[in-house]
């Protein structure tokens, strides 16, 4: 297992310019996930919101949720990954943002393996990411009015720009798609410029040419998962460790 959980990082573990510890690229896609998910307490039905309303709606309570979680998070970690979930289920597609992400093998898969990738593709990103959104404080986020209707009636881009608070701005394209109840479900994100679904689809069929996993799926999505979870727990200490160094 060692070995397969070893060829997957190798190819998981992507470009410097968004991967590693709490960098903020991975902590914009982070809150960029939580700006789509509608709150429980919103009055107008889902179904009957815009992809930008989708988008606009949450924006404020994003950093709310941020301000929150710093509060209780350090302490019970399990608490803030069961209510960021919460938010991300009902506003990300992520059965099709995994197959897209599995791409050509997604055909080949069995349904019990396209179902365990999902649940793995969703758990590392709520889990390895999740707390650096408590790394982003006094920061804003605005989205962007569209400047010609979609091609698609059915596929929508929402533009929105991430301040951090040293004032950089960083652009953060949303690809949603409209489900058959008729909500808005994010099914991919490029921030800064770097298609986050392109390049997980990368890495993982980097993972399934690595001789070391025999062009297994098993052993890729065994090694996925695997992985997250060592990178999950690293990225924790490392929180951890920060945040006792200032005291907080």
């Amino acid at each position: 297992m060692t070995e397969s959980v070893n060829a997957v990082q190798r190819s998981v573990r992507g470009p410097s310019c968004w991967r590693g510890g709490y960098n903020v690229l991975m902590t914009l896609f982070m809150a960029a996930l939580v700006s789509l998910a509608a709150p429980a307490w919103s009055s107008a039905p889902v179904a009957d919101k815009t992809a930008e309303q989708r988008v606009q709606e949450i924006s404020d309570d994003v950093l709310a949720l941020i301000e929150e979680a710093r509060g209780y998070a350090k302490d019970d970690p399990e608490r803030f990954y069961r209510e960021f979930t919460a938010l991300l289920d009902p506003a990300v597609d992520f059965v099709s943002f995994a197959r897209s992400v599995m791409a050509v093998h997604y055909r080949e898969a069995t349904p019990e393996q396209r179902q365990r990738f999902a649940d793995t593709f969703k758990w590392g990103l709520v889990r390895t990411y999740a707390l650096a959104l408590t790394e982003f404080s006094n920061g804003t986020i605005r989205v962007l009015p569209a400047t010609q209707p979609p091609r698609n009636p059915r596929m929508h881009s929402v533009r929105m720009e991430v301040v951090t608070p040293s004032g950089n701005v960083y652009p953060v394209q949303y690809a949603m798609g409209l489900g058959p109840d008729g909500a808005w479900r994010v099914r991919n994100i490029i921030v800064n410029g770097v298609n986050i679904g392109l390049t997980y689809r990368g890495q993982f069929a980097g993972a399934m040419k690595d001789p070391a996993n025999g062009g297994s799926l098993d052993k890729v999505i065994d090694g996925w998962s695997d992985m997250l979870k060592a990178e999950a727990d690293e990225l924790e200490e490392t929180l951890s460790s920060k945040q006792g160094a200032t005291g907080q």
